[in-house]
Formats: C-alpha cells, structure tokens, sequence
C-alpha cells in the first residue's frame, strides 16, 4: 500500500508542476457540479416548456427543499479546518489570489445554524413558484385553499419553509398552516421503510486508486509533509460546494485545492452512495417510489375520469423523495450499474446527483387536454423527460396509465409496520442473512 501509495505521489507531483499556473480564482466558469449539493440554476431547464395547444387540467410537484447549510456535523468539521489555513507555508502550489482566498477565509456559521434554508433556498422556492405560476395560469386561476390545491411536507423546518415560500410566491399569500406528515405517511416518510445498507462498492471506491489520487494532490498543493484524511478532504469539499451553492457567483477558498478531475471523482463518490442507498444499487429501492408514483397516478386517473380532486398537488420533502419516485418511474437508468471499479466508463451516465437531485430538486408531472385527448410530460427540475419506452415528452394519458397500472397495482408496492420493521434490520453483509431478509421480505408481502 506505502509503495502505491509513493507512485500516486510523484505522478501526481509532476501532474502539479503543470497545473501550477493555473488560478481558481481567474476562472469564469468553474466546475459547477457537486452532487445533491450543486445549485438548481446550473442544471435546471433554460428555457419555459408549454404546449401551446394543449390545457393543463392537473399539475402535480414533488420538491426537495431548496438550499440549505450544512448539517451541525458538517459545520463542525469545516470549522476544524482553520488550523490548516493558520499553518499554509511558502511550500504550497497555488496562484497568490487562491493563497490569500484561504489565508483570509472565514467561516461564520456555527451548529445552530445546522441544516437551515438559507438566503439562495427562500429564492429557489419563490422563483419556482412565480415560474409555475406563470406558465400554468389555468391551475393558478384560484385563491389557495386546501380542497383545490393539496400540501403536505416533511416536518423538517427546511421543507416546510421552502413550502412557505413556494406557496407564497404563487398565490400571493402567507400559508403558515402547512399540512406535515405524520408517522403513518407512506409518501414522504420512506426513511422507516429503507434497509441498511453497508454500500461495499462505495467503501472501496474510498480506498481505491482515484480517491488515492485526489488525496495526495490536494495534499501536495497545500505543501503538506503528509497526506490528509479522506474526511478533511471532505470537509474541505462541503466547505467548497455550501459556499458555491448559496453564492453561485462565488469562489470559495477551498475550491481551490481541487482540479475538475478531484470534483468528478468526489461526484462519483457521492453518486455511489446514492445509487445504492436510494437508486437502482438495490431492488427495494424502487419498491420505495411506489406509494408517491401511485399517488402520482390515481390523481391523474381521477382528474382524466372528470372526478372530484384538486387542480395542484405539492409535495416538499427531501433527496431521498426525488430519487425514490426517479427510480420507480423507471427513469435515469443506466445499462450498467455503477461500481467502484468503472469510474472512467460511466462518466456520460445517466445517474448523476447533480442533475437528478440538486438543491431545490423536483419531479414534476402535468396531466393536460389537448384536442380532447389527455396526456402527459414529465419534468425532472424543470426539464421534460422522454419517456423511453414510447420515445415521447408529450405521452398519451392512456399510455401512461397502462404503463405504470401493474407496477402501482402489485402486492409488491403496499407497506405495512410489520414489513417496515423488518427491511430496517435486514443488511447485505452476508449471503445468510440476505437469505433470511428475503424470507422476511416475502412472508410480510
């Protein structure tokens, strides 16, 4: 391990001899991508998408709550970072601007500021409002009241503000009776439902040669007679990418110490946790999406019927909600899964936090009429999906439903305490007891 490790350095020696010129902080367009931390604008739709000809009869939104702080953990270890900028030495390979940028960093959040929305989080929700709004005037026609337009959020305080702002910004009024989940809620509360996961491939990316890498450059940047530990570079890269989010014309002192290749590795690091603990990593995962895709599609079944229901539907919770409805929709696969060892081949996948569950992330569906036909497009922040198995953004109502039916229908989609209990206990660490969660599996189904 010493010896790969002594390789690593001076390849990644003469890899800093030739980057040193470079300056992060002359850079107009940095690398924008940070996983579920990355800032809606830079992956959200650019442009308004409408159907000129077609009316919007129904639009249902599932929101993760717009840009937060870090966690109280999280602002504790970036705070433990001012001992390396007191000790930055002559020895170090960056530009004057990204040395004095660290040198004078400043870090004023504490622990009770610990997962709050923030400044660019009250805007994330009240632009997205005023743009729904706005392009859906027919769903917005009417005063806010519970009966037309259906709410519910996730106790978190940073769901329920972004459900504030969201409805402020597109009925002109304060709501401060938001609905909120209660234990029972199968929606939104997935978390009593998720199975503990101990993410091997994750693990050994950790330790593997591209994790190696970035940590010996960023350590040899700084100067450092030794290499840092992976959580410091973590630190160092929350410290980088909150700063990012919440200014998006900033540049953060610690991004410095990081290439766009360091930034795309610690994305897939970042991918590989949530492919396993929320994406197609592991089947009960799409099991997860089924109660809020089945909600998704009786109010669509009941609105085409002519039935009694609300115009609008919204929910806010977390990116665990997105990602959950992503993977029971059937949408973002890859033809290969992700693993710790296929870093270079899948870097045009389709499974990327960034894109798929950025801070004020939303899955977004509106039931329209269009010349007495009903159908469907699906949006994922803003932007329309194609639905592959049909090749459509604008899909057939009828479509759709026949589509999703068997999957929202089976056994297979209904929790109950009794299941809940036991996928909580179940791990994959050992073929047995696999074995055995899947007896649990089958006999609470």
């Amino acid at each position: 391990m010493k010896l790969n490790v002594i390789i690593v350095s001076l390849i990644v020696f003469n890899y800093i001899k030739c980057e040193s010129n470079k300056c992060f902080h002359q850079d107009d367009h940095p690398f924008p991508f940070f996983a579920s931390k990355t800032a809606y604008s830079y992956v959200s739709a650019k442009q308004n998408y409408t159907q000129p000809n077609c009316k919007p009869l129904q639009l249902w939104l599932l929101s993760r709550h717009g840009t937060r702080h870090p966690g109280s953990p999280s602002i504790h270890k970036i705070s433990n970072l001012n001992k390396y900028r007191n000790n930055l030495t002559n020895n170090l390979s960056l530009c004057k601007e990204d040395f004095e940028a660290i040198k004078t960093w400043i870090f004023n959040l504490t622990e009770k500021d610990g997962d709050k929305l923030n400044s660019q989080g009250v805007n994330d929700l009240l632009s997205l409002g005023l743009r729904l709004q706005s392009l859906y005037e027919d769903i917005f026609d009417q005063p806010y009241n519970p009966i037309t337009y259906r709410v519910l959020s996730s106790n978190k305080e940073r769901s329920r503000d972004s459900a504030f702002y969201f409805l402020k910004s597109a009925f002109n009024e304060n709501v401060t009776d938001i609905p909120l989940i209660n234990n029972d809620d199968i929606k939104l509360n997935i978390s009593k439902f998720e199975i503990i996961n101990d993410n091997e491939e994750l693990k050994k990316f950790q330790s593997g040669i591209y994790m190696q890498n970035v940590i010996v450059r960023v350590s040899n940047i700084l100067g450092l007679d030794r290499n840092l530990s992976l959580n410091t570079i973590k630190s160092m890269y929350n410290s980088c990418r909150f700063e990012r989010s919440v200014d998006l014309n900033s540049h953060p002192a610690w991004c410095a110490v990081f290439s766009q290749e360091d930034l795309e590795v610690l994305e897939y690091e970042e991918d590989l946790k949530y492919y396993y603990s929320n994406g197609y990593g592991h089947s009960h995962n799409e099991r997860l999406g089924c109660p809020i895709v089945k909600d998704l599609i009786n109010n669509f079944r009941n609105k085409s019927r002519a039935k009694p229901g609300p115009k609008g539907v919204f929910y806010f919770g977390h990116s665990s909600n997105v990602f959950s409805a992503i993977v029971r929709l059937g949408f973002a696969r890859d033809t290969t899964p992700l693993l710790s060892s296929n870093f270079n081949n899948m870097r045009d996948r389709k499974w990327k936090s960034s894109y798929l569950s950025p801070f004020a992330s939303n899955l977004m569906a509106v039931l329209y009429e269009c010349h007495g036909e009903k159908k469907v497009t699906f949006f994922n922040n803003e932007v329309p999906i194609v639905v592959e198995k049909y090749g459509c953004t604008l899909c057939p109502w009828t479509s759709i439903e026949n589509m999703f039916d068997p999957i929202v229908s089976s056994p297979l989609c209904t929790f109950d305490e009794n299941n809940s209990s036991a996928s909580r206990v179940c791990t994959a660490t050992t073929n047995i007891f696999f074995l055995i969660c899947l007896l649990q599996f089958f006999y609470y189904s």
